[in-house]
């Protein structure tokens, strides 16, 4: 009797990746994405209300099984970790016991960022095969750019308070890192980025549009009126709003007026505007909420994209800050110069604008005696003194030791601050010395490379990192926020690393060696 019996047909059992993969792909994985990276953070934030130990442990661990399972995923990951991070501490802030483990927990991100750093570094290592020619000389500079800043930090912890020199290695190594994790995964895989970027700015947006319209009423359904109190609390601890007393005869009467500005932040509108109520958007932080609003618009404007850019820009004008808002501005007019101009006229003129633009800030601040302006003389001033460099975390508005050092009435009669302050070029030069030439080299070395590829090519990618790397590094000058906000320098350089690495990676797929 022959055997009829059908034989074992053995099925593809789909990996965990790729199943993953197929429910990512349902609407599209930026979504997805994100709700997985509110996950991340839920379990993070109550984990390190738990115990500082068992808050490192999970987010080291879930971030490290993501990179390795979703190493695709991990640029929009800890975009959206930046962004937010502290709306979900915000729901948890009733359970936050002291001021210490307040900054413990807003350290998550940090972890997240230096977990996908690593991962993406020691696959570098353990594949180099999988590098492109084109990404290798970028990554050996961020590795020596890496070493370098640890050398300062190592310093700084030696000389100074080594809580601040951490606090500073964590802003100064976060573009650095971002640009690396970026770079490596848009050569390595196809990113969804563009469409998660898309995501991250339309919610965004309409936080900010709720923020606007509803204020506290809005911030009290996730607890974000208590993270005001308990921030505006600690500023007075720390003697913030005597000094304002002392200096401006400001009296701070409720949390209201916490919130409350000026038009733009400046009195020369004091007397024409209403006072506005700034937002501080999902990452609690005015300066880099605006950077975010800014950032994700010229991404869109350079690609032609007009719909979210439209619906930023008022809530860049009611934010105030003017360096973001000077970057969108620059932008635009570049945008519609190319138009009717040459690319080169184009861009030259937007130089000439940005340079302008610091050059009558310089002059209006010295004429005022700007905080900006005086904190960014005394780094050339310590600089000239000690060109090695005093260490990370000596100066810097984030200095614990910074606040006794500050006399406004000191400051103004000797035409500096005692330290630099609010000046990330000031600050970068006083803690970093000749070391800091690597980093500054590094950024303008960016800009030139998306420069002569936006020349050659012509696409809005390229023209989007000389545009924001330029303005962001003049705007450096004279705000610490342009480069030690991960919103800021840390979120362009993302973008920058996903257009240099995706550029080279559809070069290499269609000229295979």
């Amino acid at each position: 009797m022959v055997d009829v019996t059908p034989p074992i047909v053995r099925t593809h059992r789909p990996s965990v990746a790729e199943r993953l993969g197929f429910v990512f792909s349902l609407g599209g994985a930026a979504p997805w994405q994100i709700l997985l990276t509110l996950a991340l953070l839920v379990l993070s934030v109550a984990s390190f209300l738990i115990s500082t130990v068992f808050g490192l442990a999970v987010t080291f661990v879930t971030t490290l099984a993501l990179t390795i399972v979703m190493p695709a995923a991990l640029p929009l990951v800890v975009i959206a970790a930046f962004v937010f991070q502290n709306t979900v501490i915000a729901s948890f802030t009733p359970m936050v016991a002291s001021d210490d483990a307040f900054d413990l927990v807003r350290g998550a991100n940090f972890v997240i960022l230096v977990t996908a750093f690593g991962g993406f570094m020691l696959a570098t290592f353990l594949s180099p095969q999988r590098l492109l020619a084109a990404t290798r000389p970028w990554l050996t500079f961020c590795l020596i750019l890496l070493a370098v800043i640890v050398f300062y930090l190592l310093l700084g912890a030696v000389r100074g308070e080594p809580k601040d020199a951490i606090v500073y290695f964590r802003n100064t190594i976060t573009p650095v890192a971002c640009f690396y994790i970026a770079l490596v995964a848009a050569s390595w895989y196809r990113l969804d980025l563009d469409k998660g970027l898309v995501w991250v700015g339309a919610i965004a947006i309409a936080y900010g549009y709720c923020e606007l319209f509803f204020t506290f009423d809005f911030l009290a359904l996730f607890n974000g009126d208590h993270y005001v109190e308990r921030q505006m609390v600690r500023q007075i601890e720390t003697g913030y709003w005597e000094q304002t007393l002392r200096e401006t005869g400001f009296v701070l009467r409720n949390l209201n007026d916490v919130m409350m500005v000026t038009f733009f932040n400046t009195p020369l509108f004091g007397d024409i505007f209403p006072k506005v109520f700034r937002l501080a958007g999902p990452n609690f932080h005015s300066i880099a909420f605006a950077y975010l609003l800014a950032i994700t618009s010229v991404w869109q404007l350079c690609r032609s994209r007009w719909h979210l850019p439209l619906l930023a820009f008022p809530l860049l004008v009611v934010i105030g800050s003017k360096g973001a808002m000077v970057l969108m501005l620059l932008a635009i007019m570049t945008r519609i110069g190319l138009t009717v101009l040459k690319p080169r006229s184009v861009l030259l003129l937007f130089f000439i604008g940005a340079v302008i633009w610091i050059s009558a800030a310089l002059v209006l601040g010295l004429r005022s005696a700007d905080y900006h302006v005086l904190g960014f003389l005394a780094g050339l001033r310590d600089f000239a003194r000690n060109p090695l460099g005093q260490g990370l975390g000596l100066g810097g508005n984030l200095s614990s030791s910074v606040a006794n050092k500050l006399d406004w009435n000191v400051a103004q009669a000797t035409g500096a601050t005692e330290v630099p302050v609010e000046s990330a070029v000031g600050v970068l030069l006083y803690q970093m010395g000749i070391g800091s030439f690597l980093f500054f080299g590094f950024l303008i070395a960016l800009a030139l490379k998306c420069r002569a590829l936006f020349f050659a090519h012509g696409e809005g990618r390229f023209l989007f990192g000389f545009i924001s790397i330029t303005v962001i590094g003049v705007n450096a000058i004279l705000q610490e926020e342009a480069v030690y906000s991960p919103l800021a320098l840390g979120l362009c350089l993302i973008l920058v690393g996903h257009a240099l690495g995706s550029h080279w990676r559809e070069k290499a797929a269609c000229h295979p060696s």
